[in-house]
């Protein structure tokens, strides 16, 4: 029998929103249930965490909600008190207003029927089953703490025509990429879930950084065509931070952030006590006949919108698929946990650090904030094209750019592209920024190679982050996916 928790809301409106506030989240994500349960457990019993670890450690759970839902146009806004004080009160401080004199504002989505069902497919042990029940009966809220609820837990299944009813949706996981318009990345629990959010708790991060997202599809929906098997690229994970809202950099100094980027990697291993110079794929400096893969710092420019400025909207490192462990678990220390992680930056020609905010994938976001999101660079697609321009890593031989292009795909650990494009002027997608030859030099002897924005075709959907040319290692050449039979996701 399957495993379900059951969500009644005492009030028929789902309280939680999206990452970026700008909506009301819907379908609900399991990661918001596991955590409750996380939030009312003991860390310290060691029964209710073997209890909570086969939870995270089962196959993705099933989502059954109201059918009926709407969100108001306007969001709910009231005054709320703060923790502020002033020693000498003025006649405009009014007790309950926010700082700044602005509300605070809760997106929430109306519900037919205030019941949210969580199911797993598979039945626990009777004691794990006791531990969590006992967990379920109490957490007190779902969402937004204003979102009070009773939740129960039981493993009995539902008949077929309830699961058809008109009046209740099923969301199940999906092997579709989260691309089209009927497959969502939802958050959900993953194994190590728990031992991460623990780790958050104590260094005061939001549980939100720990998430990861999976496809779920709604039942009726047409899933999409999965039969092609994406090819990896040559790098594992991708790590983004975002600039402060109203900040962007010219995408001019690229380079040099990227380079103030590694610079402050390197710094931050080296504090934490690791040998960095042993750490190849980390500083670059490789030797002659060594074929290991290198770390890649970018810059994030905001592109493909017809409102796209290019600038950069955040940074991001780029781990390789065959870097060290070791090094791979010493690189994700210090960018996310260690003293809080990579929070701030010198970049050039400001004089004070900026801040940077870790970033996970989110259900929704602004176009101008997809640029910091990373499915905007690594989701698989058949084409791919230059966000910022690539710098050749030799001259065209008989003049034939197309082919050093390939080259450059080979030397870059992708594939041999069926087509390749390639513009002396001007860039295939919106936004994407030319650059002078000068803004591509990192030192002053550096050779002046062809600077060119170009289209690749891959006869198989290819994951990214992509990076091509000579300058990859530092930002340049990162392509965007840009699937025509995607182009509206």
């Amino acid at each position: 029998m399957p495993f379900r928790i059951t969500v009644d809301l005492l009030d028929p409106s789902y309280q939680a929103s999206t990452l970026d506030r700008s909506h009301a989240e819907w379908p609900p994500h399991p990661s918001r249930i596991f955590c409750a349960l996380v939030s009312v457990a003991d860390p310290t019993d060691p029964v209710q965490d073997a209890a909570l670890s086969w939870l995270e450690q089962q196959p993705l759970p099933a989502l059954r909600v109201p059918s009926r839902t709407t969100e108001a146009e306007i969001p709910r806004m009231s005054w709320v008190p703060t923790n502020a004080s002033a020693a000498k009160p003025g006649h405009a401080v009014l007790p309950g207003r926010t700082n700044g004199g602005k509300p605070k504002v809760w997106p929430q989505r109306s519900l037919a029927q205030p019941r949210l069902e969580f199911v797993w497919p598979s039945e626990p042990p009777r004691g794990v089953f006791t531990v969590l029940a006992e967990l379920a009966r109490t957490v007190p809220y779902i969402g937004r703490a204003g979102g009070h609820a009773l939740v129960t837990a039981d493993t009995a299944e539902h008949s077929a025509a309830e699961d058809h009813s008109t009046e209740w949706e099923m969301w199940h996981p999906s092997e579709g990429p989260c691309t089209t318009g009927t497959v969502q990345p939802l958050r959900a629990p993953y194994q190590g879930y728990l031992q991460r959010l623990r780790v958050a708790h104590e260094q005061g991060e939001s549980a939100w950084q720990q998430d990861r997202t999976f496809p779920y599809i709604r039942q009726g929906a047409v899933e999409p065509d999965s039969t092609e098997e994406p090819q990896a690229g040559p790098f594992e994970d991708l790590m983004t931070f975002a600039f402060p809202s109203r900040f962007s950099l010219d995408p001019a100094l690229t380079v040099e952030a990227t380079g103030a980027l590694r610079e402050k990697v390197m710094g931050l291993l080296s504090e934490a006590g690791h040998d960095v110079e042993a750490m190849v794929a980390v500083h670059g400096h490789k030797t002659k006949g060594d074929e290991r893969r290198l770390c890649a710092y970018l810059g994030l420019p905001f592109v493909g919108h017809p409102h796209a400025d290019g600038r950069l909207r955040g940074i991001a490192v780029a781990l390789p698929s065959d870097l060290d462990p070791a090094h791979r678990r010493a690189l994700l220390a210090v960018l996310l946990r260690m003293g809080g992680g990579l929070r701030k930056l010198k970049l050039p020609s400001l004089k004070r650090p900026v801040s940077l905010t870790y970033v996970r994938a989110s259900v929704t976001a602004m176009n101008s904030l997809k640029s910091v999101m990373p499915e905007q660079w690594t989701r698989a697609s058949h084409r791919w094209t230059t966000a910022l321009p690539m710098v050749l890593d030799h001259f065209p031989r008989g003049g034939n750019i197309e082919d050093s292009v390939a080259t450059s795909c080979r030397l870059a650990g992708l594939p041999v592209p069926d087509a390749v494009e390639v513009l002396r002027t001007g860039a295939f997608v919106p936004g994407a920024p030319t650059l002078r030859p000068v803004a591509v030099r990192r030192r002053d002897g550096d050779r002046p190679l062809p600077v060119r924005h170009v289209q690749l075709t891959f006869s198989q959907p290819v994951t990214g982050p992509v990076l091509l040319g000579s300058k990859k290692n530092f930002g340049l050449g990162l392509c965007v996916p840009t699937d025509p039979r995607k182009a509206n996701a």
